[in-house]
C-alpha cells in the first residue's frame, strides 16, 4: 500500500505543475500502467480543435508510429475508433472500448495500430480540462484476460489528477534548461527542406507530431511544407509541447552573399522544464508524503512562510519535518534546499536519497 499511495502522489504532484500532459507523457504513461494494471501505455494530447497534437506510446514500433502520425485517412470512416472520436464527449469518459463489437476487431485502427502493437485489449480514458477535451489515456494488454471494471474505476480516478495538469500551476523556479539544438537550412525555392543535421532530425523523430513521422529519416524525408506541419511562419517562433519537456522551434532568415537568394534557417531546441525536474529529484528522496509536500514547495520557490498555508500544517509540524528533509537532502536551511532541488547546488550530495532503505516511502 506504501508503494501505491507513493505512486499516487507522483502522478498528482507532476500534474499539479499545471505544465499540460505532453511534457511529463513518459511518468504519467509509467505511473498509469503501474497503478491500473496494463502491459503499455500511450497518451495523445489534443489541439485547440480537438485534434490529436501528439503522443507518447511507451513500446511501440516504429513502423507503426509512422503510419499513425503520416497516415491519419487510415483512421477514418466507419467502423474505425480512433483518437477524435474516443475524445469526443457524447459517452462515457472512462472503458469505451473494454467491450467494442466485432466491427471495432476488422477495423484498421484495430489491426494497423493496437494489433500491431502486440496488443489486444484496450481501456480507455477522456481528460476533459476547462470545458473540452485535452488528451486521451490508452492502456493496453495482449491477448488474455481483459481490464476489469475495478482497473476501469482506477482509470477513472486518475482523471481527476490528469485534468490538473491543464490548470494554472507553480511558476518555473529559474530558466529553462536547454537540452538540444539542431538546424534545418531550407531552400529559398518554396522553402523546402535542403539540410538538416542529426540533432535536428532526433528532436523531429521525437517530437511525435502528426506529419512528421521521421524514425530513420534524411534530410530527403522531410516534408516539403515543413514549417506549415510546425505551424510556424518565417521570422516566427513557437513552443511546442512534446514528451520530455518543450521544443521551442523558431525560423531566421539567412541574409544571401552578393548574387544569392535568401534563405531560411529553423532552429529546433529541446528545453527541459525546471519544475518537472524539481519535483522528480524530491522523488528520489527518501521521504514521507507530507516531506515530499514540503520540499516541493522549497523547491519550487516559496518562502518558508508561506509553506504551512500552501500545505495545510503548523509551523510546530512544518519544523519538525524540514529538519528530517534538510538531513536526508544534505541541506543547511530552507534556500539552500530550494538551491539543492532547483539543481543549482551540486557541491552537496544528497547522499541519503540512495542510502536509506525505500521503507521511508
Amino acid at each position: 500500500m506504501p508503494v501505491r499511495q507513493r505512486l499516487w502522489q507522483e502522478l498528482d504532484m507532476l500534474c499539479r505543475l499545471g505544465v499540460g500532459l505532453a511534457p511529463i507523457a513518459p511518468d504519467v504513461c509509467a505511473l498509469l500502467r503501474a497503478l491500473v494494471g496494463a502491459d503499455a501505455a500511450a497518451l495523445f494530447w489534443m489541439d485547440g480543435n480537438g485534434q490529436s497534437a501528439g503522443f507518447h506510446h511507451e513500446n511501440s514500433p516504429t513502423s507503426v508510429r509512422n503510419l499513425f502520425l503520416n497516415e491519419p485517412h487510415l483512421f477514418t470512416g466507419a467502423g474505425e475508433t480512433n483518437i477524435s472520436a474516443l475524445a469526443q464527449p457524447d459517452g462515457p469518459r472512462t472503458g469505451r472500448l473494454l467491450a467494442p463489437g466485432a466491427q471495432y476487431f476488422r477495423s484498421n485502427s484495430y489491426n494497423l495500430l493496437v494489433r500491431a502493437n502486440g496488443h489486444h485489449h484496450t481501456l480507455d480514458l477522456r481528460v476533459e480540462a476547462l470545458g473540452r477535451t485535452r488528451a486521451v489515456v490508452g492502456l493496453f494488454r495482449p491477448p488474455g484476460p481483459g481490464f476489469s471494471d475495478a482497473q476501469a474505476a482506477l482509470l477513472e480516478r486518475a482523471g481527476a489528477s490528469l485534468a490538473r495538469a491543464f490548470l494554472p500551476g507553480a511558476a518555473a523556479p529559474g530558466s529553462t534548461a536547454a537540452q538540444a539544438t539542431g538546424h534545418v537550412l531550407l531552400d529559398a525555392d518554396g522553402q523546402r527542406p535542403a539540410l538538416a543535421d542529426a540533432t535536428a532530425l532526433q528532436l523531429l523523430q521525437n517530437a511525435h507530431l502528426p506529419g512528421l513521422g521521421l524514425y530513420g529519416a534524411s534530410t530527403a524525408d522531410l516534408p516539403a511544407d515543413l514549417l506549415h506541419r510546425l505551424r510556424l511562419q518565417p521570422d516566427g517562433q513557437r513552443h511546442i509541447p512534446v514528451p520530455d519537456g518543450v521544443l521551442h522551434a523558431q525560423a531566421h532568415p539567412l541574409h544571401p552573399v552578393a548574387g544569392g537568394a535568401l534563405q531560411w534557417l529553423v532552429t529546433l531546441q529541446l528545453q527541459r522544464l525546471p519544475q518537472i525536474e524539481v519535483v522528480r529529484r524530491v522523488l528520489q528522496l527518501p521521504l514521507t508524503p507530507l516531506q515530499r509536500e514540503i520540499a516541493v514547495t522549497a523547491g519550487l520557490g516559496h518562502a518558508r512562510t508561506d509553506c504551512s498555508a500552501l500545505i495545510g500544517i503548523g509551523n510546530a509540524l512544518l519544523k519538525k519535518q524540514l529538519r528530517t528533509i534538510l538531513e536526508v537532502a544534505g541541506a543547511s536551511d530552507w534556500e539552500d534546499l530550494a538551491a539543492h532541488l532547483q539543481g543549482k547546488n551540486t557541491t552537496h550530495s544528497m547522499h541519503s536519497a540512495y542510502t536509506q532503505s525505500e521503507s521511508s516511502y
